[in-house]
This record gives C-alpha cells, sequence and structure tokens, in this order.
C-alpha cells in the first residue's frame, strides 16, 4: 500500500504536470462569455444549457486538447491538490435535491490527506455574474474520513492546484 507522506505529495507532484494556468485561462475564458455575452440577458434560462455546451467545447479545445493521452479513450483525472491546509467544503445528501456544502464546519484539510478530481468549477450563485470562486472536486480517497469518499467538495481556486494525473 502506498503511503501519502508529505515527502511522497511532493514527489507526486513534481511527477504530475501542473495544469492549474492552463485551467485558470479555461475558467477566465468561461466566465468572460457568461458575464459579458450570457449574463446581461433579461431572462438568462433559456441560456444555461447552451452556456454549459460552450464551456464543455471549451474545455474539450483548451484543456484535454493540451493533455498527453490517447484520445480514442477517458481523458486523465485532474487532480485538484491543496496548496497548504485550506478549508474544505462537503456537500452532504439531500432528500430535497438541493446542494448543501455543510457536512463538516470549519473542516481544514492538507495536501497529504485527501485526494480529489477536477469536476466543473462552482459558485453560489450563477446570477447576475459568475466568478467561479471554487473547484468543485470528487473525493477520491480520504483515509481519515472514508465515508466522504465519491462526495462532492468545494475548494477555494487560489488554494490548491491542478495536476494531470
Amino acid at each position: 500500500m502506498y503511503v501519502l507522506s508529505k515527502e511522497n505529495v511532493g514527489r507526486i507532484l513534481e511527477i504530475m504536470r501542473d495544469l492549474t494556468d492552463l485551467m485558470n485561462t479555461y475558467r477566465e475564458c468561461s466566465r468572460h462569455l457568461w458575464n459579458v455575452y450570457f449574463g446581461p440577458h433579461e431572462n438568462t434560462s433559456h441560456l444555461e444549457q447552451l452556456y454549459d455546451g460552450v464551456r464543455k467545447l471549451l474545455f474539450e479545445g483548451l484543456i484535454l486538447s493540451q493533455l498527453e493521452y490517447d484520445s480514442g479513450k477517458e481523458p486523465p483525472v485532474l487532480k485538484v491538490v491543496p496548496v497548504t491546509s485550506i478549508p474544505i467544503l462537503i456537500r452532504r445528501p439531500s432528500e430535497d435535491g438541493n446542494w448543501y456544502w455543510d457536512q463538516e464546519q470549519d473542516m481544514q484539510i492538507d495536501r497529504d490527506q485527501v485526494q480529489m478530481a477536477f469536476s466543473d468549477y462552482y459558485d453560489y450563485s450563477v446570477h447576475p455574474v459568475k466568478d467561479f470562486r471554487f473547484y468543485r472536486c470528487t473525493i477520491l480517497k480520504f483515509p481519515s474520513h472514508v465515508e466522504y469518499e465519491g462526495r462532492d467538495a468545494l475548494v477555494e481556486v487560489v488554494h490548491a492546484r491542478v495536476v494531470q494525473d
């Protein structure tokens, strides 16, 4: 079994390709499109689905096209790695279909405590402006809280890096 010590995480980060700058380009492009061209309309509900399609194409063109992998296979997992000890918000299960990010109050994680995969950017509010302040992640491994594995989590973009697995 491979133990995620701070030294091992540091070595892993050296081996993995840091995609943070590339992801920031995608983030800024996505934000700009919404905030300047889609969001200013009076009724944007009909534009959400169209905008999501545009973002998917942007992700394929700006991110996936830059990655080294066999295009006939699944794209590689993009891991979100905390820079230091950071706050994390974990989505709790709900029966009403809403998303609640309060599973743990004031939880902090270090990069050697958890493995997370990038799912998307996230904002609490989508109107009128999108900022994409958070990485929405899937918790892959969390040895001290295995019950959270597979759940969604939020970490602030400024406190983490994105690397190619």
